[in-house]
């Protein structure tokens, strides 16, 4: 009888470590307010006590500080540090490094920790607190990303469970992409044409953008992209690149052949440029502002809905 009940004992243990390890946890760390500035996604800091906002890009491993942050805050360059500071094509420019003594998000301290300086061509220079520079995967690492614009969202999510599968609890209906993760990104299957490739999921970018190899593939050859409207643009590394906006017939996110959904854009007209960051097309942030976007690092999955101003 001892020996019957010592091995019903041993197996009761044996059954709570495994509910306890199959249970899934999830809970909000932080939440602040993001906004997007003509598709610059943004969020509030404070940098060494002064009031600020930075991009928040889900496609950049790291985080950075501009030129004239350094000057305001009289931020001092580590002479024994440099840092290669890469944009989508590829090039890059040494850039020196910088240690913020204070970071914080909302109520959550995030420094110290040393940045690299670089410009942020473009961004709007007229905002009230200034943009200081830009979060990169390196400031939410270890945390799931919900990244809600139509709501003016940001939410850092601890999740920690062998039952971790279906993260948020949305009603339905939300869309679910098996995602990769990359050098602390993720990217996710999709389909051009009828042609597959993977995509970084990147709120730094403003659009769509699908790489000129990736737009031969699908039968779209460089004389096509010369007679089609565009312009020049140039990344942190502040290197000049053209892009061109041409008009494609089906993408759908996903590794299936759907006929509809969230997922689902006919005709869209889409930015062509060079895009080397090991990925065949960057979804941006004109893609984040229409929906309710959790990036679930965790679990290696992104999940999105659409959503109306207003609703939750």
């Amino acid at each position: 009888m001892r020996r019957r009940a010592g091995v019903l004992a041993a197996l009761m243990a044996l059954g709570s470590h495994v509910a306890r390890a199959e249970s899934c946890h999830v809970a909000p760390v932080l939440e602040v307010s993001i906004r997007s500035d003509s598709l610059f996604l943004n969020a509030p800091v404070r940098l060494d006590g002064h009031a600020g906002r930075m991009l928040v890009d889900t496609g950049s491993e790291g985080s950075l500080v501009t030129p004239e942050t350094q000057k305001r805050l009289d931020l001092r360059a580590d002479p024994r540090i440099m840092t290669v500071m890469r944009g989508a094509n590829g090039r890059g420019t040494l850039s020196p490094v910088v240690v913020v003594r204070s970071l914080r998000l909302g109520g959550f301290e995030l420094g110290p920790r040393p940045m690299p300086l670089g410009a942020l061509p473009g961004v709007p220079d007229d905002l009230e607190p200034p943009i200081m520079g830009l979060m990169g995967a390196d400031l939410w690492r270890g945390y799931d990303l919900e990244i809600d614009v139509p709501h003016g969202r940001l939410v850092f999510w601890a999740v920690g469970g062998g039952a971790c599968r279906n993260v948020p609890s949305w009603p339905a209906p939300f869309e679910t992409l098996p995602a990769a993760l990359d050098r602390g990104r993720l990217t996710v299957p999709f389909r051009l044409d009828g042609v597959a490739g993977r995509a970084l999921v990147d709120s730094g970018a403003r659009s769509h953008v699908v790489s000129r190899a990736f737009a031969r593939r699908t039968g779209v050859d460089d004389a096509v992209l010369a007679r089609d409207p565009g312009g020049i643009s140039s990344g942190v590394d502040m290197n000049a690149k053209r892009y061109v906006w041409h008009r494609f017939h089906l993408l759908s996110l996903g590794e299936g052949h759907e006929e509809s959904g969230a997922g689902l854009w006919r005709e869209p007209v889409l930015t062509v440029s060079d895009v080397q960051d090991g990925a065949d097309m960057l979804m941006g942030a004109d893609w984040f502002a229409r929906h309710d976007v959790w990036l679930s690092y965790a679990t290696r999955q992104v999940f999105f809905r659409s959503v109306a101003p207003g609703r939750r």
